[in-house]
């Protein structure tokens, strides 16, 4: 596995990847107030979702369901459930994790309307 790891540069691979999906998050937080936080490390990203100053685990869970019927699914996490986690494999293509991302963004604006 560690031959594997170098042998693909998956780390550098993961912190390329892991920032391109935190910028294009980051974009979201105009357009959708609930997204409070977007943090990660690498490939491990976190969509900490907020009503004002308090979790909206509500919230979190309305894009996790319309996610889901799109046929992506996500995991809540977080003390108050109010984090969607993105950890897509390290080998995942990129076209893959776009298509992913899109249907986040879909899921998102539609658990805003």
């Amino acid at each position: 596995m560690i031959e594997v790891l170098r042998k693909d540069r998956l780390a550098e691979r993961a912190a390329r990847l892991g920032a391109a999906v935190l910028e294009r998050a980051r974009g979201w937080q105009a357009a959708h107030p609930q997204l409070g936080d977007v943090r990660g490390l690498g490939m491990m990203v976190g969509l900490e979702f907020m009503a004002g100053h308090r979790p909206a685990p509500e919230f979190a869970t309305r894009v996790q369901h319309e996610a889901l019927e799109r046929n992506l699914m996500l995991l809540t996490c977080g003390l108050d459930e109010n984090v969607i986690r993105l950890i897509p494999p390290l080998t995942i293509p990129e076209g893959e994790l776009d298509q992913g991302l899109d249907i986040l963004e879909a899921s998102l604006t539609a658990a805003a309307s």
